[in-house]
Formats: C-alpha cells, sequence, structure tokens
C-alpha cells in the first residue's frame, strides 16, 4: 500500500452531490478538491451507504471506499474488508417483509438486486436518488454475487417500528432523515467500524483523519474521525461532533472546507 499523509472521508448523498437541490453530479469545485487532496499526498475515500457501483460515475476521483455503511473496505484497488449477508438470512427477511409490503433491496459492491421493483417506495427512492437502470436487477437473476447490505423501503412509520422491533437484534439500521427507507448492517457494522478498518490498514493516526457528511448515519463518521466537517445543510445531531460547518453542495463546501482545514 502506498503512504499517505492523511485521509480524508467523504459521505455521497447531500456531500458530494444533493438531491434536495437537484445536484446529482458533483461540482467542479469539488472535483477540484478531490484532485488536490490527493495531489497533496491524502487518501481520498468515499465512505456512504451506497455500494461501490453506485458510486462509479465518480470512481476516477477516489483511491478508497468505505462504502455499504461500512461493511466494504477497499484502498488501492486491494479489498481489505467484505462482509457477507447470508442468503439464508436474506429469505428470512423476505418472508418477513412480503406481509407488510416492504420492499428490500440487497446490495453488493458490482450489483444490486430488489424484490418489489414495482411498488412505488422504491420507484421513488429510484427517481429521488437517480438510481440507473443497470445497477439494479430483479432478486430472481441467477449467479448473483456477494451481498454486503441491505436497504428497506417501506410507506410508513409504524413500518419502520416493525423492521427495529424485528431486527435490532442482528442489525444496525440507520433511517434516512427525509424518506421512507432505512439501511442495514450486521450489528457493530457502521460507518465508524469501516474507517478505523481504513485506518488500521493504513497505520493512519486519528489526528491525521477528516470528514465530511450531512446525515444521521454519518454520526459515527464524524465521531470516528480527528476532525469532522458537516454541511451547510445537515441532521442536527451531528452538531456536537462537528469542527465547523461548511457550506451546502451549491455553494462549493467540499471545496470551501478542505481550504479552511489547509489541506488542499
Amino acid at each position: 500500500m502506498k503512504d499517505y499523509k492523511g485521509i480524508v472521508f467523504f459521505d455521497y448523498d447531500g456531500t458530494l452531490i444533493d438531491e434536495v437541490d437537484g445536484i446529482f453530479e458533483m461540482p467542479d469545485s469539488t472535483k477540484e478538491a478531490l484532485t488536490k487532496l490527493r495531489e497533496n499526498g491524502y487518501a481520498v475515500c468515499v465512505c456512504t451507504g451506497r455500494t461501490k457501483q453506485f458510486s462509479e460515475d465518480v470512481k476516477e476521483y477516489f483511491n478508497g471506499y468505505v462504502t455499504g455503511v461500512g461493511t466494504y473496505v477497499e484502498i488501492d484497488g486491494e479489498v481489505i474488508q467484505s462482509i457477507e449477508i447470508t442468503q439464508s438470512e436474506i429469505e428470512n427477511l423476505r418472508r418477513i417483509c412480503a406481509p407488510r409490503n416492504i420492499v428490500l433491496l440487497m446490495d453488493g459492491e458490482t450489483q444490486s438486486y430488489c424484490d418489489g421493483m414495482e411498488q412505488e417506495s422504491y420507484r421513488f427512492f429510484k427517481y429521488v436518488f437517480d438510481v440507473k437502470d443497470h445497477w439494479v436487477l430483479p432478486w430472481d437473476t441467477k449467479n448473483k454475487c456477494k451481498i454486503n447490505k441491505l436497504t428497506f423501503f417501506y410507506d410508513h412509520d409504524e413500518d419502520y417500528d416493525f423492521l427495529k422491533a424485528q431486527l435490532s437484534s442482528r442489525f444496525e439500521l440507520a433511517k434516512h432523515v427525509r424518506y421512507h427507507f432505512t439501511d442495514a448492517t450486521p450489528v457493530g457494522v457502521d460507518k465508524g467500524s469501516g474507517i478505523r478498518t481504513m485506518m488500521d490498514a493504513l497505520g493512519i493516526p486519528i489526528q491525521s483523519t477528516y470528514a465530511f457528511g450531512d446525515g444521521d448515519n454519518d454520526v459515527s463518521m464524524i465521531k470516528t474521525v480527528g476532525t469532522g466537517i458537516v454541511m451547510g445543510r445537515h441532521y442536527k445531531g451531528l452538531d456536537p461532533y462537528a469542527a465547523f460547518t461548511t457550506d451546502t453542495v451549491a455553494e462549493n463546501g467540499i471545496y470551501n472546507g478542505c481550504k479552511k482545514l489547509g489541506l488542499i
């Protein structure tokens, strides 16, 4: 592995892009900041609930991945960690979800699969987050890849309460702050645990690590790194752990934040 002076982690939705403002491609200022960070000797890593395939459009700007809410860790093409959710567990969850019309998305690093692609909750997610057709295939597809992370789509808050009661002993649930869906990873696995795995692999001390985020599933990320920065529009539960608040994506928040930190 290469020697790096530090690691900078970036959440994806609401940080690199922003569906609220209709920004589905990283601004030029963000691309410039990421390029300069790498030129200055930093490992630049996506740290997201998305799995790796969902960030294919920006892969040229990153040399590290903590994806699937910490289930998958990769640096410079070397896979450090890939946690698998078993087929038997998935089949059990499908049985639990079906009576309540809860849609289950099963995410691998190279492909995702879905039960209920025709349902409104999934179609809404696909529209809001600009999900490409080839990223998700029907669950009955043969020769599926390893599944790292799950996402549940539902219609009512009561459905989330149901999922929490059913799954909290086996899974960490990361509920989206604005929409009716929640990510699920095995207990003990979150963005923070994935970051620690990356730090240990590279031998980078905590004081040389930074992270930008905006959502409630970024709490473990911001708490884990040496310096955490939150975007101009963010989940207020992040405030106690953040060094400062930068601007929104539309206002060049990543570039301005990296500049303020003296990283670029």
